[in-house]
């Protein structure tokens, strides 16, 4: 490469100098590496770099997400995930994202009229008029108790501030006896 001709204030100083020659280096750059945006072409090993930057890490769903896709689908849905949180959305949303499926969730579990419009199956407190806050999330697959943990934690930071997890409710999916699970503590009988 021919050497450039830079003005006097950058010729002064060693510094603005390598500056302006760091330019020169721009079009030898495999540009895959720093296109950050571009979320399904970045390396994986960037990933973790990708998520402190776009603020998904720790609770935000990077402990949750186990696959190299579900991380790059966190990271890609994180500004929207960030704009909507404490919503329903952002929980149903953080869910699904990470894998485990569509959920219901069921809100102000307290004083519910006998008017045949909810089942009396546990769902909901009946007189207990402090549960105003709580709500309860149906799951439609079987989660371990770890994965349950950490599904907790990660609602914490989704959720409105003044609600309150019950439960995650996956009984209508529970696990069958086809020993396929053993009973060594990994899974619980249908909630956590």
């Amino acid at each position: 490469m021919a050497r450039l001709n830079y003005p006097n204030i950058i010729q002064t100083s060693a510094k603005n100098t390598a500056l302006a020659e760091l330019g020169k280096g721009f079009s030898q750059l495999d540009l895959t590496l720093i296109l950050s945006n571009l979320v399904d072409v970045v390396p994986a090993r960037m990933l973790p770099l990708l998520a402190e930057k776009w603020s998904v890490t720790g609770y935000d769903g990077w402990l949750l997400a186990e696959s190299d896709s579900a991380k790059r689908q966190l990271i890609k849905n994180a500004v929207q995930l960030h704009r909507y949180k404490g919503t329903p959305w952002s929980i149903r949303e953080i869910i699904r994202q990470l894998g485990f499926g569509d959920v219901v969730i069921l809100e102000g579990l307290f004083d519910k009229r006998h008017d045949n419009s909810i089942k009396r199956d546990g769902n909901f407190y009946h007189g207990d008029r402090s549960k105003w806050a709580c709500y309860r999330v149906i799951l439609n697959q079987a989660i371990t108790n770890d994965q349950a943990e950490q599904i907790r934690q990660t609602l914490q930071v989704f959720a409105p501030a003044r609600c309150v997890l019950a439960s995650l409710d996956y009984r209508s999916v529970a696990i069958r006896h086809n020993n396929k699970a053993t009973r060594n503590g990994i899974y619980n009988r249908g909630t956590a």
